[in-house]
């Protein structure tokens, strides 16, 4: 017979998925949630805000002016991007993303695009064998053109 016919649970719980949204934590405590679709205001908010509070970074209106003013091509400044990683997850690891990754670097690489060298780049396939994808379609050495080298495989990246 079927094994979960008789399974009792304590609480079942309904989730609509139409409310589910991608976010972001941050910008300085992790458990602040950012709805993606309000990050940018967000963040300008934090940085405009005159007394820093719990989310503030006590910069005032301007900060953005001043900062791009004086500031030099590889300069780092708030909000600037300093870690990009591609990952695939071990229970999820799913080959037509990794692959979609390697495609868009290919891309990349023949658009003349690069990596700045104050970011930190890393790639973390679900499994060896999403690694073996690939290297045997010839997109790893795009991924590793652009800073993308395999940092280890399965959940490396965000542990």
């Amino acid at each position: 017979g079927d094994k979960g016919a008789n399974v009792k649970y304590s609480k079942v719980l309904d989730l609509d998925l139409e409310t589910v949204r991608s976010c972001v934590s941050g910008p300085k405590r992790p458990h602040d949630r950012i709805d993606l679709q309000s990050l940018k205001d967000d963040f300008q908010k934090c940085m405009d805000s005159k007394d820093g509070g719990f989310k503030g970074f006590a910069r005032g209106p301007g900060w953005r002016k001043e900062q791009e003013a004086k500031r030099a091509d590889e300069d780092l400044s708030h909000g600037d991007l300093v870690v990009a990683s591609i990952t695939s997850c071990t229970n999820t690891s799913n080959p037509s993303v990794m692959i979609g990754a390697g495609i868009l670097a290919k891309k990349a690489v023949e658009h003349g695009l690069t990596v700045k060298e104050c970011i930190k780049t890393s790639l973390s396939p679900g499994s060896r064998v999403v690694g073996d994808y690939l290297e045997r379609t010839g997109l790893q050495k795009y991924l590793d053109e652009l800073g993308f080298h395999v940092a280890g495989y399965g959940c490396m990246t965000c542990v």
